[in-house]
C-alpha cells in the first residue's frame, strides 16, 4: 500500500501574512490542492492524507470538497498537524499505524506548499523506497556552498559536485521510519527538519530521485509570482 501524506502543519510565517501559504490562491485554486490533485492523479497512490494547522481542518475538508476532490476511488482525510515538522510526519505515521497498518507500506511525503511535483518524481520516489527504504528527491547544487560553523566566518568549501538541494517528495519504508523515530533522542527529534534527515543519522542509506528547478516550494511572497508564472508556462504548453 502507498500512503501519501501531504504536510502542511505550519503557518508560514516567513510569507508575512494572516492566510498559511498552503491555502494562498495559485491559479484561481489554493495552493495545496495543487500538491492534492497531482497524487490523486497517481495510480500507485492508495490514500492521500493532508495534514494541516487544527483550526484549518474544517476549512481544509470544505476546499477539498468544494474542488470535487473527495470521495473517489482514491480516500483523502484531512488531519491536524504538530507544532513542528517532526510533530506532523509523526502524526501521519501513529494514524496510519491505527487505520492500515506500517507493514508493507510505503509513505510518500509532500509539502503542501510546493505545487509542481510531476508523475515521475511521484513514480521513482516509490519505487525507489520499495528497494532502498528513503528516498529524497534532490537537484544539483549550481552555485558555491560555504559551511560556516559560527555564522560569521567560512570553515569549509564542500566540493559542488558533492552538494545537492533537498526538495520533497520523500519517501519511506513507513514501518522503517517509524521505527528510527521513535528510537531517536528526544533532544534530536525535538529539532526535526524532515524525514530522510532520520535515516541519514542512522547511517541508513537514502536514494536519490530526481528533482526540478520547477519543483519551488512557496516560502516568501516572491515564489507566489514564480509559481505563477511557472502555471503559466505549463499552461501555455498543454
Amino acid at each position: 500500500m502507498v500512503v501519501a501524506a501531504i504536510l502542511g502543519g505550519g503557518r508560514g510565517s516567513r510569507m508575512g501574512g494572516e492566510m498559511p501559504k498552503q491555502f494562498l490562491t495559485l491559479g484561481g485554486e489554493a495552493v495545496i490542492l495543487h500538491s492534492l490533485r497531482a497524487f490523486l492523479q497517481n495510480a500507485r497512490v492508495d490514500a492521500v492524507l493532508l495534514l494541516v494547522p487544527e483550526e484549518y481542518v474544517p476549512f481544509t475538508e470544505t476546499l477539498v470538497r468544494n474542488a470535487g476532490l473527495s470521495g473517489g476511488k482514491t480516500p483523502v482525510t484531512v488531519l491536524a498537524g504538530g507544532e513542528t515538522r517532526g510533530d506532523t510526519l509523526l502524526l501521519a505515521l501513529e494514524y496510519m499505524r491505527d487505520t492500515c497498518g506500517l507493514a508493507d507500506t510505503v509513505l510518500i511525503t509532500h509539502d503542501a506548499a510546493r505545487p509542481f511535483v510531476t508523475q515521475g518524481m511521484i513514480e521513482e520516489n516509490v519505487a525507489g523506497a520499495e528497494i532502498c527504504g528513503a528516498v529524497n528527491t534532490c537537484i544539483p547544487a549550481t552555485d558555491t556552498v560555504f559551511l560556516s560553523d559560527d555564522g560569521r566566518f567560512i570553515t569549509d568549501v564542500p566540493a559542488r559536485k558533492n552538494v545537492f538541494h533537498a526538495q520533497t517528495p520523500q519517501t519511506f519504508r513507513a514501518d522503517e521510519l517509524y521505527g528510527l523515530i521513535q528510537a531517536m533522542p528526544p533532544e534530536e527529534f525535538t529539532s526535526l527538519t524532515d524525514g530522510c534527515s532520520v535515516f541519514v543519522k542512522a547511517g541508513r542509506p537514502v536514494y536519490m530521485a530526481r528533482g526540478s528547478e520547477n519543483n519551488i516550494k512557496i516560502t516568501f511572497p516572491g515564489d507566489l509570482k514564480r509559481a505563477e508564472q511557472i502555471l503559466r508556462e505549463k499552461t501555455d504548453d498543454e
